[in-house]
């Protein structure tokens, strides 16, 4: 409960649906992302600063399998990519288009 000191392994869930877990890092109590802890064990390593978690269906899901860690930068990376794509399609079918009018 918010004010009491909750001990290491509590769980609590944010008002924007995050999971967290209490754990002990350098000696130190505090929050962490829960899905970032799994992340870690799945990795076997801690998260390095470029890589970004997230989940790949609802963020409640804490399984491995609805979990990913990627590069930051590379979700924008592959959004525009998919923009672009889809701009490429629309100009072929539009050439085509053209072409049959001739």
């Amino acid at each position: 409960m918010r004010g009491q000191t909750a001990e290491l392994g509590a769980k609590r869930i944010a008002q924007n649906g995050y999971e967290y877990t209490k754990v002990e890092v350098d000696g130190k109590s505090q929050w962490r992302l829960s899905h970032h802890i799994i992340a870690e064990q799945m990795l076997g390593r801690p998260l390095r600063d470029d890589e970004r978690v997230s989940f790949i269906g609802s963020r409640r899901n804490l399984s491995e399998d609805n979990i990913k860690v990627t590069l930051k930068g590379q979700t924008s990376v592959n959004r525009r990519l998919a923009q672009v794509e889809a701009r490429i399609a629309e100009l072929v079918a539009e050439r085509d288009e053209l072409k049959s009018q001739l």
